[in-house]
């Protein structure tokens, strides 16, 4: 995939092994940079599966991590381990 995609990740996209998320400020420079990548998968052979394939979200989830115009943050689900801990308790007879 990054040889795929080489000279476009971090400018305009992310790569993760098969996992790919194009960002853009615009839906024209977001169709612009959809259009790139999927003739890129082309010119490669790549096929893509429909099912997995999420298409002009304003927020996804991506790794474990929340990407939104906002910036990124843990996913809630990510942070209900932390929630869940109780405050340390001091231990009794020392």
């Amino acid at each position: 995939m990054d040889a795929v995609l080489k000279n476009l990740v971090g400018t305009e996209r992310w790569v993760f092994i098969d996992d790919v998320i194009i960002f853009s400020s615009t839906a024209q420079e977001h169709a612009l940079r959809l259009e790139n990548v999927l003739r890129r998968f082309d010119i490669a052979n790549l096929q893509l599966q429909p099912g997995k394939c999420v298409f002009a979200q304003s927020q996804v989830t991506y790794l474990g991590y929340v990407v939104s115009e906002r910036g990124i943050s843990a996913s809630p689900e990510k942070n209900k381990g932390c929630k869940r801990i109780s405050d340390p308790k001091k231990r009794q007879g020392r």
